[in-house]
């Protein structure tokens, strides 16, 4: 229903701005796929999420990346245009979603549909509260472009925009190591509460042992980095992206606690950290981009994501227990700073890749040498690599 709903409010708002023709109807099945199909993909991943068989969702993943781009390159050399990257997501969307199904029912179960009101109040009233969070979070990743965008016009929001899409693409990270997590933290929600500290606690130092060394390679390769991805004339975002690359360390460490908020019917304060963080992103955004431009915007992001990273804690360690020693992880940092000061030097005299090749190597040394890792974490690793053994033979 809130699909068809969706794709309504598409064609509505197509009418009023007069996109018709070829060009419209690119549109409305871009609409389609992401409203309609992607929708319903998220709801059959939720399911193999509860059901903790996530390697389904992993794989209908990539048959939708494969296909997508695929059907993609194909109709764009054949001249096809907006209209053959409209074609390439609704046949992705389109396959993926059916593929989902029926792999769904095969290895989880059949449906059953009825029409049950008391639970779908219960279901709404519930689901408000990650609603908002889901709604604040998309309209923090593009607020502060658009500010940028009014107050100092599209170069600069451009500059921006190009810095703080790194950023934003390293979230998916946490957010998919905790799609693995989460539905462990529910089903031991009920158990003591120092076995779920003891879960964050080790999920939070993992994180570390990635976010960190991202953070130091952003800063050392910034101006490359830049370069690389968008070209010479995006150089000007540096500075932008020198700020922003502190980010990662507190949204790596707030995610965890999120969802185990959640995993304890916690979400409501959520939805309070969150909006308090957007409000003053916004309000530290519109002081700083007048006199610092899109450099004012990355510091209001780096700022919300300290903030955020800040009450979240708060509201773990009063309502959950989780002391600030959790983040006690000062081997993981002190080998990411030493194998960057290590390789500053030869940054500008060494390629990218074989830099981030170095860096890499001191990095795991160090955390070698300084015994960043105990028996329990030496154990996980080889009952995984076990694991990925009997799954491959």
């Amino acid at each position: 229903v809130t699909g068809a709903l969706g794709i309504a409010a598409i064609w509505v708002v197509l009418v009023l701005a007069g996109k018709t023709g070829d060009t419209g109807l690119a549109l409305f099945l871009i609409g389609i796929s992401l409203i309609l199909f992607t929708g319903l993909r998220r709801f059959f991943d939720a399911i193999f999420q509860a059901f903790e068989e996530m390697r389904y969702q992993a794989y209908m993943d990539l048959v939708d990346i494969f296909l997508t781009f695929g059907v993609g390159v194909a109709a764009v050399y054949a001249g096809l245009g907006l209209y053959g990257v409209a074609l390439a997501m609704i046949t992705g969307a389109c396959i993926s979603s059916g593929l989902d199904f029926i792999v769904l029912m095969r290895k989880v179960g059949r449906p059953s549909f009825s029409i049950d009101l008391p639970f779908l109040r219960k279901l709404a009233l519930g689901a408000m509260p990650f609603a908002v969070i889901g709604l604040v979070t998309f309209l923090f990743g593009y607020a502060n472009t658009v500010l940028v965008t009014l107050i100092k016009g599209d170069h600069q929001a451009g500059l921006f925009s190009s810095a703080h899409r790194i950023i934003w693409g390293l979230a998916l990270i946490p957010a998919t190591t905790m799609t693995a997590v989460f539905p462990f933290l529910s089903r031991i929600r009920k158990q003591p509460m120092e076995r779920h500290h003891e879960t964050i606690r080790r999920v939070i130092k993992y994180l570390a042992c990635i976010s960190l060394p991202f953070c130091v390679l952003l800063i050392l390769y910034a101006p490359r980095i830049i370069t690389l991805v968008y070209g010479q004339d995006y150089s000007g975002a540096v500075p932008a992206l020198w700020i922003m690359a502190l980010a990662p360390v507190f949204s790596f460490a707030y995610i965890p606690l999120v969802d185990l908020l959640n995993a304890h019917y916690r979400q409501g304060l959520n939805v309070r950290s969150i909006l308090l963080c957007a409000a003053l992103n916004l309000a530290i955004c519109m002081l700083l981009t007048y006199w610092l431009g899109f450099v004012g915007a990355a510091a209001a992001v780096l700022v919300a994501e300290l903030a955020l990273f800040g009450l979240t804690m708060f509201f773990s360690w009063r309502y959950m227990g989780c002391h600030p020693r959790l983040f006690a992880y000062w081997k993981i940092p002190a080998a990411a700073i030493l194998a960057g000061l290590v390789l500053m030097p030869l940054r500008t005299r060494i390629p990218l890749p074989a830099g981030i090749c170095v860096f890499l190597v001191l990095y795991l040394g160090l955390l070698f040498l300084i015994r960043a890792f105990d028996d329990f974490d030496w154990g996980m690793w080889r009952s995984l690599v076990a694991r990925f053994r009997r799954a491959t033979i």
